[in-house]
């Protein structure tokens, strides 16, 4: 399964680019998935220094880590990265998981981010699971990308 999401941020890419390594997302959203189960992210962080492909990647939430491998390092307008490991509940149907994130300059002087997460899920339940992994991850996506434009418009310090 693919999810895909497209959206604008109000900073250059040149700004935005460390978000996607060391941020702090302290957004107060009430979206309902998040109060159904789906892991609200809470931080993102390069746990070994800098970044670069083969580097490790973390992403924080309330119920968990999800411990990522850095697969494409081109600043600042291309990430990716694989899940290696996660305490997260969803480790137990989910095979894979993956990130891209790519950025480039918008012409209202902000940047155009489209996030992409492809999931493989196992077992006979995955049809059932797909739908339900497909609004959490959206969410997740919107609730991010929230973050970037709150904290670019000055309305918070969610950027450290």
């Amino acid at each position: 399964m693919i999810v895909r999401t497209r959206w604008v941020v109000p900073q250059p890419p040149e700004v935005l680019w460390p978000v996607l390594c060391d941020s702090r997302i302290e957004l107060r959203h009430r979206c309902p998935v998040f109060y159904l189960g789906t892991p609200r992210p809470t931080a993102c962080r390069l746990p070994e220094g800098p970044g670069e492909v083969g580097a490790a990647r973390q992403c924080v939430s309330e119920q968990g880590v999800v411990r990522q491998r850095i697969t494409l390092w081109e600043p600042p307008s291309r990430l990716a990265f694989h899940m290696e490991s996660t305490d997260l509940g969803f480790h137990r149907y989910v095979d894979q998981l993956g990130d891209r994130f790519d950025l480039a300059p918008a012409a209202s002087g902000g940047t155009r981010v489209i996030r992409t997460t492809t999931v493989t899920v196992n077992g006979l339940r995955r049809m059932a699971l797909y739908p339900a992994l497909w609004v959490g991850l959206k969410s997740v996506h919107r609730f991010v990308f929230r973050n970037w434009s709150r904290h670019a418009s000055g309305q918070g310090d969610d950027h450290r």
